[in-house]
């Protein structure tokens, strides 16, 4: 099954219940790739895990004062990124004693 290359973007307000949000939707997308920078994160997924999160990111969100962009793009996009500096976020490790 062929799979794509999104990078997802997402802008919450700082208040109590936007904070909640945001602390879902990155918990959401933990699920679905790697966190790469602060709110940005990159998944490889076929089309059908794809609608499967654009449901579930529609039901999370609150369209008047979030948002959430998702750039679609292609295998060579990934080939072609250029990173600069350190990459910090990446707690996705699990240490397991």
């Amino acid at each position: 099954m062929t799979t794509l290359f999104y990078l997802i973007i997402y802008d919450l307000p700082d208040t109590k219940a936007g904070n909640k949000r945001r602390n879902r939707l990155h918990k959401l997308l933990s699920g679905y790739g790697k966190w790469t920078q602060y709110s940005v994160f990159e998944c490889f997924l076929t089309a059908t895990q794809f609608t499967k999160l654009q449901v579930q990111i529609e039901k999370l969100i609150k369209p008047q004062e979030d948002s959430v962009r998702i750039y679609v793009l292609d295998a060579g996009a990934v080939r072609r990124t250029l990173t600069y500096g350190s990459d910090k976020p990446r707690p996705d490790k699990v240490l397991i004693i």
